[in-house]
């Protein structure tokens, strides 16, 4: 997926029903599970997402008198034709803050996106529409199944160690609930959340960052269930959880005359953050007719080709 727009990793919509007591897999182990999973998304010629994430930072004052909130949602709807190498996504994001509980900045954003062959639409929410026209083939990009998210997420279940939560009902389909264990891969996800939620607070590239990993890990929390049909053995619901706090420091500032980092004598100590993020995808009608196509203005965008730019700039 990532040729996909970036907000189609924040995507989606929980829909959840009744949960059943007992095992999930009763008929089928979980170890079948994985394997019926990947087969059944590798045959797979088309399906839609609906997808949300919500992330909210609490910034903390020295003396934590004074907190501000910033709430970042997005949510989108994709559809993507594996056979026709078509995608069409609509998003939109909105950033919330807050300051001692009065509303302080309310922004939104709303994009439409195509990835037409190797030709790519963008719509800015304003009517404008950009048209870029990736160098390589269309069969270079949606090769090795890259734009299968479907088969992507499967593939995470069959790697991942889990944990049998009964069954429940997604949008009126039987599923097999499933908790999918921490792993390395996860721990290195919080740190990399972790430092670029840091170098976002500091200013970075103008303030060199820091953080206790000791406290990172000791407050971190992170759950992810996978929802497999019962019918089709496709994913069709995923869920994922992080939450941590930590104090950010600055270490370093840049010097602007000469356009290096220079190190503080005493670093300088920050209020302290606290971190939650949700995000919830479900994966439906698959194998469904997806009628794809740019409207006429998108197809009106002169089109921009990064190579032949950059051929003529060396020349």
């Amino acid at each position: 997926m990532n040729r996909l727009l970036p907000v189609l990793v924040l995507i989606a919509v929980a829909i959840s029903g009744c949960t059943e007591k007992g095992p999930a897999t009763a008929g089928k182990s979980i170890e079948e599970l994985k394997n019926l999973s990947i087969a059944s998304a590798e045959n797979l010629s088309s399906f839609a997402t609906k997808a949300s994430v919500t992330r909210i930072l609490k910034l903390y004052s020295n003396n934590d008198s004074n907190i501000t909130t910033l709430t970042e949602s997005a949510q989108s709807v994709s559809y993507v034709n594996l056979s026709q190498q078509k995608v069409h996504a609509s998003a939109s994001t909105k950033t919330l803050a807050e300051f001692a509980g009065e509303v302080v900045g309310n922004t939104s954003i709303d994009v439409d996106y195509y990835l037409i062959g190797n030709s790519t639409y963008q719509s800015d929410g304003h009517g404008n529409w950009t048209h870029l026209v990736d160098p390589r083939s269309a069969d270079e990009i949606w090769g090795g199944d890259s734009n299968n998210q479907v088969k992507a997420i499967a593939e995470t279940f069959n790697l991942s160690k889990t944990e049998d939560l009964g069954s429940e009902s997604v949008d009126g389909e039987e599923a097999y609930k499933i908790k999918i264990l921490t792993g390395s891969e996860d721990l290195a996800n919080l740190y990399m959340t972790a430092s670029s939620v840091a170098a976002s607070i500091v200013q970075y590239p103008y303030n060199l960052p820091s953080f206790n990993q000791t406290e990172l890990n000791e407050t971190a929390k992170m759950e992810k269930t996978i929802w497999i049909s019962k019918e089709s053995f496709l994913p069709v619901k995923y869920q994922s959880t992080m939450s941590f706090t930590m104090t950010p420091e600055i270490i370093a500032t840049l010097n602007m005359q000469t356009g290096k980092m220079e190190m503080l004598n005493q670093s300088i100590p920050l209020g302290k953050v606290a971190v939650n993020t949700e995000s919830t995808i479900n994966y439906f009608d698959f194998n469904s007719p997806q009628e794809i196509a740019p409207p006429a203005e998108a197809l009106f965008a002169p089109a921009i080709l990064p190579a032949a730019s950059t051929a003529s700039s060396q020349a």
